[in-house]
């Protein structure tokens, strides 16, 4: 009997990927012996907030996006205004006075709504760079005042700023920087604000802020004089989403300001309504001095970064510019993507959206813990979410880890699972576009999924 064509060009590109791609974080010598024939799973298109594979399956997608799909898959909105684009201009660089209108249109929009004052915009292809360049900005900065000593990052343990050298060493989080060293200096870490991670408060218990006491005593003891800048997520995610206490960032801010220390608002994540407010700065009332976009600023539609830096750091820019060169800095098409994501966003209240389902999403996952007693810990804010899992009894974490992605997948579910020290973490975050119907028969996959693992 002959072979499908499609079913043929499945398997041979199921090949081809596997010999000729780098799969990041996939094991596929173990997903071989415990899933043969199964991997890499095959995505062939998109359909609002679903992903439909090469078999037909119609899975939810709550995190294979990473956190950039906004306003869902295949909108013909966007398509169509990056296909006009494309035929109109594709590409110029920003290089030597020349420009163009689009770039200054995606600018003025944002410069509507970021969490920075008056800001100016420079254009990155990612999340990675956007961080990179504003820690060249803000040691830059204070180099040009007359302080060249001010060269010191400081971060949170448990944070993710990229995978550049110097954002890793940025990160918080071990396993980013293990086997790729040296890593640039500079880069130091201190507690995190995370109740049953932070050293202070435990699992369950309310925020006492001794957190920020620690991170800024730590930062005293380094010398604010030596420190550049302080870079935070709004609401970090490796491990778990922290969420932290109302009054932190306005604390650390006034701390920064005391000090001469520069903000740098990591939005990368959270932005463009992910939390449920447009951006994740928003829920604590504080602005960055640089403030980074990546993600939801096109929707994944096409990688685009930005950094917003406030007028009155870019004071020190204006007789000498900053030097620094990105060839597809407000790349045409990824500035069209952009601007069509926002129309979306906007005309479809999709931060409302996420908003007003919080409640639903924290009482689906309250109904996954009373139903199953190695839910430990869950963690809510607008559609971004995370359920720690405690399964003591598996002889192999890791093992548990891929078979719970495996049956997750096969239930219609795709999360981002990964370990917790000793437990499992699920990251749950689908779509803005979603309804209450698409987060109670998600959450459900999940249950059916752990109870088979």
């Amino acid at each position: 009997m002959m072979m499908d064509v499609s079913s043929e060009r499945s398997r041979a590109s199921r090949q081809n990927t596997r010999h000729r791609v780098r799969h990041f974080l996939a094991d596929f010598a173990r997903l071989d012996e415990e899933f043969p024939e199964s991997y890499p799973k095959m995505i062939v298109r998109g359909e609002g907030a679903y992903l439909i594979d090469n078999e037909g399956n119609r899975i939810l997608d709550a995190g294979s996006h990473l956190g950039a799909c906004q306003i869902g898959h295949a909108r013909k909105e966007v398509a169509q205004r990056i296909a006009r684009q494309v035929e109109e201009l594709e590409f110029v660089a920003l290089d030597g006075g020349v420009s163009h209108i689009y770039a200054g249109e995606l600018a003025e929009r944002l410069s509507e709504i970021a969490m920075c004052d008056d800001p100016i915009f420079s254009f990155t292809n990612s999340g990675s760079e956007a961080n990179e360049l504003a820690i060249k900005i803000a040691r830059q900065y204070h180099a040009r005042r007359g302080q060249p000593d001010r060269v010191k990052i400081v971060s949170r343990n448990g944070s993710y700023h990229g995978s550049t050298l110097a954002t890793s060493a940025a990160t918080g989080v071990q396993s980013f920087k293990t086997g790729i060293g040296p890593l640039p200096e500079g880069f130091i870490q201190s507690a995190q604000p995370s109740p049953g991670r932070c050293g202070h408060c435990g699992t369950g218990n309310s925020c006492s802020l001794a957190c920020l006491d620690e991170f800024t005593r730590f930062v005293k003891q380094e010398g604010p004089e030596t420190v550049a800048a302080i870079i935070a997520e709004p609401v970090a995610i490796p491990q778990a989403v922290k969420v932290p206490h109302t009054d932190y960032f306005s604390k650390l801010r006034s701390f920064c300001d005391e000090h001469g220390i520069l903000l740098i608002i990591d939005e990368v994540v959270c932005g463009f309504g992910r939390t449920g407010r447009m951006f994740g700065a928003e829920h604590f009332g504080v602005k960055g001095d640089i403030v980074s976009y990546a993600k939801g600023l096109t929707s994944g539609y096409v990688p685009m970064g930005a950094v917003a830096v406030s007028r009155r750091i870019e004071a020190e820019f204006e007789q000498v510019p900053l030097l620094h060169l990105n060839t597809y800095a407000a790349h045409p098409v990824a500035c069209a993507a952009a601007l069509a994501a926002l129309d979306v966003l906007e005309s479809e209240q999709l931060v409302e959206n996420a908003r007003n389902l919080e409640v639903v999403l924290k009482r689906e996952l309250e109904r996954l813990r009373q139903a199953d007693p190695r839910v430990r810990e869950i963690n809510v804010i607008g559609l971004l979410s995370s359920i720690a899992i405690d399964l003591d009894k598996a002889d192999d974490l890791d093992r548990s880890m891929r078979r719970l992605r495996k049956l997750c997948y096969d239930h219609g579910l795709l999360a981002r699972i990964s370990r917790d020290g000793a437990l499992l973490g699920v990251h749950f975050y689908p779509p803005l576009n979603v309804n209450e119907e698409d987060i109670v028969s998600g959450v459900q996959a999940l249950q059916r999924a752990l109870r088979d693992v």
